[in-house]
């Protein structure tokens, strides 16, 4: 039986404020409820309802296989709770991955610089974890990295990444990064770029871009060359190229 504390905990995670009050966040859905009970992240809580138990009575074993005894609720309680317009029946409550200290080592970064949309962060951090990139600064005034949306779109690479919020970009210039951004204007393409240099990448906002302050402190300015059609790329699609090419140089 759900207590009243925690039904109110709960409720708080699908907010900001709620989120950083109890250092927790809301995971939602089978395939993602099952990438965290795989993975080491600290689950508090696993919830799911009569329905879901009827069709996936495997998955409540595997739930339990992992150390974590699930907790029945009722339907109506869990779509209140859910942040998903059709909940699936399974939802879990897991402690924010608290990343080390900052330390600027021969590590690679990810620079997120306000971006806002849920989605293309989400594909950023999934795609940052594919390709083993495992350090992610996200700006101030950046979308919370544990939203709800961010999290579903990740599809369990949080987990995987050492994600630091408000973090001032001249950092990176101050600790000899060689600072690279992205314009379809860019000078040197993408396949020209070679460095031995420890870099961060740097990825603006979805409407504006890398804002013209940051834009011209930047070492770097590369291109994605266009060869069919289309105007430009959004930041999903165009940090998934940069991030394959950078890995491999």
């Amino acid at each position: 039986m759900i207590s009243q504390s925690d039904l109110k905990r709960i409720r708080s995670l699908k907010h900001k404020k709620g989120r950083q009050e109890h250092g927790q966040f809301l995971i939602e859905g089978r395939r993602l409820v099952k990438a965290y009970l795989e993975s080491q992240a600290e689950i508090v809580n696993v919830y799911y309802t009569e329905s879901f138990k009827h069709h996936h009575q495997s998955f409540i074993s595997f739930s339990k296989d992992t150390g974590h005894e699930p907790a029945l609720i009722n339907e109506k309680l869990l779509n209140q709770l859910s942040d998903t317009i059709s909940p699936s029946g399974i939802m879990g409550v897991c402690k924010i991955i608290k990343p080390s200290t900052l330390i600027f080592s021969a590590l690679n970064w990810i620079y997120l610089h306000q971006l806002s949309d849920p989605g293309n962060i989400g594909s950023l951090l999934r795609t940052a974890a594919w390709f083993n990139i495992r350090n992610i600064a996200f700006s101030p005034y950046s979308i919370d990295p544990f939203n709800p949306k961010v999290v579903r779109s990740a599809m369990g690479a949080h987990v995987h990444l050492e994600i630091h919020k408000n973090v001032d970009f001249s950092l990176f210039p101050e600790n000899d990064y060689l600072t690279i951004g992205a314009d379809q204007y860019g000078k040197i393409a993408i396949d020209q770029f070679d460095s031995t240099q420890k870099w961060v990448l740097v990825l603006g906002g979805e409407a504006q871009g890398i804002e013209p302050a940051i834009k011209q402190k930047l070492d770097k300015i590369i291109s994605i060359p266009r060869t069919g059609y289309g105007e430009s790329l959004n930041v999903a699609s165009a940090g998934a190229i940069l991030m394959n090419r950078l890995s491999k140089k």
